[in-house]
């Protein structure tokens, strides 16, 4: 048999205890995240709010468990109209970079990503967006102009459904960055740069890119005549203000989807970036209409604030089509504010 001396059992023990103590701080601190995070989807905000600023005064969370907590923090506020506070909570968010944090507009309320754009604003006194790879292409897409002779009530709210579809389909080429459509309208609407709700010019375009820091700017309109759909798109140079590439596609209504991605193939090549029809493909999320036209009608109402009606617009969306699966995202970020004001 073995024998241990009183030297080596000290020295096991010491061993031990380098091991369990770490692991057993990290059980409590994933175990008070996870309460807090519950007491936030109980919509129990006040609790979820007193729950992580606890976590967050815990010094041994690591960065990834301070971002969740101070995103889930923003949120909670945000759900209490307590903007100050939520403001506060995206500035301790951001000053944890690098590497950079971007929110994503699909899966966080409005009124968060509204004041993450002013703290981004206020942090570096510049409206341009962050790039992690500054060699990287960045291409601003505005809403588009709807000129349709038929139906134009009903194809209204693709002006800005459009744009929104056109960015997730760019935002597969790997050597784009696409700025994401709530970063342009809140700098349209911060400058007061749109002039006339639904039309854009060159000019626009050409400042709203520069202010942004994006290289290209693509704009453009749309119309529907009978059962035909024709879809124009200009790209212009933000450097020289110049026109790089106009191009039209067209054919019918059914085969918009179609339309859609044959143009973000030329505009891909017209500005030299690399995208493949399977990666637009993979990345469109809906072949109905009708859906994208009701998720387009949210994104209507979201800017009118009329979040309720928005989110039954996103429901409808993915009730039209279950694939849909961005009109969920959009639906589930409302929940805080539609269940405090519920409240």
């Amino acid at each position: 048999m073995r024998k241990y001396t009183l030297s080596t059992c000290v020295q096991w023990l010491a061993a031990l205890l380098v091991v369990l103590v770490p692991t057993s701080l990290l059980q409590a601190q994933d175990s008070a995240i996870s309460e807090a995070q519950s007491a936030y989807n109980e919509a129990d905000f006040d609790r979820a709010i007193t729950l992580f600023a606890d976590a967050l005064n815990n010094k041994e969370l690591n960065k990834e468990e301070q971002k969740s907590a101070l995103q889930f923090l923003g949120r909670s506020y945000i759900a209490k109209r307590n903007d100050d506070r939520a403001r506060e909570a995206i500035q301790t968010l951001v000053e944890l970079e690098p590497p950079i944090i971007e929110l994503n507009p699909d899966i966080e309320p409005p009124p968060l990503m509204k004041l993450y754009y002013d703290v981004r604003k206020e942090l570096t006194d510049s409206y341009e967006i962050e790039r992690a790879d500054p060699g990287l292409q960045t291409l601003a897409i505005v809403d588009f102009t709807n000129n349709s002779l038929d139906d134009r009530d009903r194809m209204d709210p693709l002006q800005g459904g459009f744009a929104s579809l056109m960015v997730h389909q760019l935002s597969g080429a790997t050597d784009l960055k696409v700025i994401e459509r709530e970063r342009i309208k809140w700098l349209l609407e911060e400058l007061d740069l749109q002039k006339e709700p639904g039309r854009v010019d060159q000019s626009t375009a050409v400042r709203t890119g520069k202010l942004l820091g994006a290289n290209v700017v693509m704009f453009g309109s749309y119309m529907k005549h009978r059962n035909e759909f024709r879809i124009n798109a200009r790209l212009v140079k933000v450097e020289t203000g110049e026109i790089i590439m106009t191009e039209q596609v067209a054919g019918k209504e059914k085969d918009f989807f179609k339309l859609a991605e044959e143009l973000s193939l030329k505009v891909a090549s017209g500005i030299n970036v690399s995208l493949q029809e399977t990666q637009i493909g993979a990345r469109t999320e809906t072949s109905s209409l009708d859906a994208m036209l009701s998720y387009s009608e949210g994104l209507e109402l979201l800017e009118e604030e009329d979040y309720d009606a928005a989110f039954k617009k996103f429901v409808e969306a993915y009730d039209k089509d279950n694939n849909y699966k961005r009109a969920l995202q959009k639906a589930e970020s409302l929940k805080p504010l539609l269940t405090a004001a519920a409240g």
